[in-house]
C-alpha cells in the first residue's frame, strides 16, 4: 500500500512537471553559474591514511555500458586507494552536467547487475560524513567468486537525494528556478567476502575523502545540508 503511494505521488508528479513544460522551461544550467569540475584535480591522491595505488587494473566495462556511461556523464574518475593497514578501496566518482529526463545518474543498482553481478541486498542508510549525515546507499553483489560489497550517494545541484522521488523534487524545484540541476555519484567499493567489514572501511574512508577536499566545492560531493534550492 506504502508503495502503491508513493508510485501515486510520483504519477502525479511527473503529470504536473509534464503539464508545466509547456509554460515554464528551464533556461540554464546551474553548472554554468558555478566554477567548473575538475575531478582529477579536487579529488586528492592521498590523505589521512590513505593513497592512492597506481598501477592496478581498471575493471574492464561492457562496451555498450561504456556508450551509455559516455553519453550520461560529462566526467567520470576512478582510482584505488590503499589503507596503511593494507585495506583496498576503489573509488568511481561519475559528473553530469545536466539532469535532464534524458540524461540521468546511471545508478550502481542498475549498472551492476547490468554487467552480470548479482544484487543481494540493497539498503538506505546514514553514513557520518565529518560533522554531518547524509543518506546513503549500501548494496551486497557478487560476481562469480568476486564479492563487491558497495556504498553509494548521489548529489543533484547541491543536495543529497535519497531515492527517485526526492531526485525529482529536487529537479523540479530547480527547474522552477529556471534551471537544468548537475549531478553527481559518488561510490565507494571493495572485494571482501565480509560485508559488515567492507561496508565499515568504506565509511572511514568516504569520511576521510571528504574531509580532505577543498571545502568551497565540497558540497558538489556531499551536498548542502538543511538548505532546500
Amino acid at each position: 500500500m506504502k508503495q502503491s503511494w508513493k508510485h501515486l505521488v510520483l504519477m502525479a508528479l511527473m503529470l504536473t512537471s509534464a503539464a508545466m513544460a509547456a509554460v515554464m522551461r528551464p533556461t540554464g544550467s546551474l553548472a554554468d553559474d558555478r566554477a567548473p569540475i575538475d575531478l582529477e584535480a579536487m579529488v586528492p591522491t592521498q590523505f589521512g591514511e590513505w593513497r592512492e595505488q597506481t598501477g592496478v587494473p581498471v575493471q574492464i566495462v561492457d562496451p555498450e555500458m561504456q556508450q551509455t556511461i559516455d553519453a550520461i556523464y560529462t566526467q567520470v574518475l576512478t582510482r584505488t586507494y590503499m589503507h596503511a593497514s593494507g585495506y583496498r578501496v576503489m573509488l568511481s566518482i561519475a559528473y553530469g552536467k545536466a539532469q535532464t529526463d534524458n540524461l540521468q545518474l546511471h545508478l550502481p543498482e542498475v549498472c551492476y547487475p547490468a554487467q552480470g553481478f548479482k544484487l543481494e541486498r540493497i539498503e538506505k542508510v546514514p553514513l557520518t560524513l565529518g560533522s554531518d549525515t547524509i543518506t546513503a546507499r549500501r548494496m551486497q553483489t557478487h560476481l562469480g567468486q568476486r564479492f563487491e560489497p558497495v556504498t553509494y550517494w548521489t548529489v543533484v545541484g547541491d543536495h543529497i537525494t535519497a531515492g527517485g522521488l526526492d531526485k525529482k523534487l529536487t529537479e523540479l524545484r530547480y527547474g522552477l528556478r529556471g534551471r537544468i540541476p548537475d549531478g553527481m555519484l559518488v561510490r565507494v567499493s571493495s572485494i571482501d567476502r565480509d560485508t559488515a567489514k567492507a561496508h565499515g572501511m568504506q565509511a572511514l574512508f568516504a569520511n576521510a575523502l571528504l574531509g580532505a577536499i577543498d571545502p568551497a566545492v565540497r558540497s558538489r560531493f556531499a551536498g548542502l545540508h538543511g538548505v532546500q534550492p
